[in-house]
């Protein structure tokens, strides 16, 4: 059998009292970090609770709004438990869909929400202007016909009529 010098022995056991103290330490860190808990006035909570729509209840007040509470209360549960703000909002898009969330996500079938608001303007332009072009055009070649088709002294006894009832009236 070996024999340990006591120098030895005195170094070995210090540096396994050293590695002990600080792998106790890195446990009560972690257990501290676990034990966390989340109320609501945490940022976590806020954050998650902002995006939510709560069933149209998000802007009530929590005093009155019983929705509300439950929303809050479930989210402060999910949040204690160690659920990540993403886990949470993703459960809620799977139970509710896209209406879960105050602004629809930007994946998938809520780009659809974003996208046909500038698809609706942009054809409602078009429309609008394809109508003005149209009734200008209209009023422009009325005009026209009544320059070109009239004589010269029908012209000047409808602008005199025209010229009379404007200064009756005005």
């Amino acid at each position: 059998m070996r024999t340990i010098s006591r120098r030895k022995l005195i170094k070995y056991s210090s540096v396994l009292l050293v590695s002990f103290v600080f792998l106790q330490l890195g446990i009560n860190v972690n257990t501290i970090s676990a034990k966390s808990t989340y109320t609501y006035n945490s940022k976590e909570f806020h954050s998650v609770i902002n995006k939510l729509d709560m069933q149209g209840h998000a802007d009530h007040d929590i005093s009155t709004c019983t929705i509300k509470k439950v929303y809050y209360d479930e989210v402060l549960e999910a949040l204690n438990e160690g659920t990540s703000e993403k886990e949470i909002l993703q459960s809620y898009v799977d139970e509710y869909g896209q209406a879960a969330l105050r602004a629809p996500g930007t994946e998938g079938s809520g780009m659809i929400a974003w996208i046909m608001p500038v698809i609706g303007f942009i054809l409602g332009g078009i429309g609008v202007g394809y109508g003005i072009k149209k009734l200008t055009n209209k009023n422009a070649s009325t005009e026209t016909l009544l320059t070109n088709e009239l004589p010269e002294t029908e012209m000047k006894i409808i602008e005199q009529t025209f010229e009379e009832e404007r200064r009756r009236h005005f």
